[in-house]
C-alpha cells in the first residue's frame, strides 16, 4: 500500500510538472527592483517555451530580451536543487520555481543576484497570450504583497511583446 501512495505521489508530481512543458508567454512581471523589468530591462523577459528533462530535474526555458530595439534569443537551463528551487546562470545567479499552475497561467518567483552582488525579488506571469483577468491580476497583488514586492511594481508585459514567436 505504502509503495501504491509514493508511485501516486510521484505521478502526480510527474503531472503536475509535465503541465509546465509548452508555449508560453510572459503576461506580467512584479520585482523589488522595478528598474530590472521597466522596458529594456535586463529582466523582462519574454518566454516562449518551457521544456522539462530528466523527471523536470532539469527546465529549459527559452525567452527572449527587448534591449536597444533588439530582440535576443536566449535558452538557459534550470536544474532542481534540493530547495525545490531551479539554479541557472542569468544575468547574475538565479534561482526560480513555479508555485502555481493552471492550464492558462503559471506563476514562477525568482531571485536574480546579478554580477555587482544586487538581488532582485521577481514574479512572472505567463500564459497562453491572454492578459491576466481583473480577478488574475487581483490575486498577482495579493501574492506580490505576500513577497514584498510593491504592488506599483507589477508591470503587464504582453503588450510590449514585439519579439518574434
Amino acid at each position: 500500500m505504502v509503495k501504491f501512495l509514493l508511485l501516486a505521489l510521484a505521478f502526480g508530481l510527474v503531472h503536475a510538472y509535465a503541465e509546465l512543458e509548452g508555449t508560453w508567454y510572459t503576461t506580467a512581471i512584479a520585482a523589488d527592483n522595478v528598474d530590472t523589468i521597466e522596458e529594456e530591462g535586463p529582466l523582462r523577459l519574454y518566454v516562449r517555451e518551457l521544456t522539462c528533462s530528466k523527471g523536470c530535474n532539469k527546465l529549459g526555458v527559452t525567452f527572449y530580451v527587448n534591449a536597444n530595439g533588439q530582440c535576443s534569443k536566449t535558452t538557459v537551463t534550470g536544474y532542481m536543487q534540493e530547495d525545490g528551487k531551479y539554479r541557472t546562470q542569468f544575468e547574475g545567479d538565479d534561482r526560480f520555481k513555479p508555485v502555481h499552475a493552471t492550464p492558462d497561467n503559471i506563476v514562477f518567483i525568482s531571485q536574480n543576484v546579478d554580477r555587482a552582488g544586487r538581488t532582485t525579488n521577481l514574479i512572472f506571469v505567463v500564459g497562453k497570450g491572454q492578459p491576466l483577468t481583473p480577478e488574475q491580476y487581483e490575486k498577482l497583488e495579493e501574492f506580490a504583497k505576500e513577497q514584498n514586492i510593491p504592488t506599483e511594481n507589477i508591470r503587464n508585459v504582453l503588450a510590449t511583446d514585439t519579439c518574434p514567436e
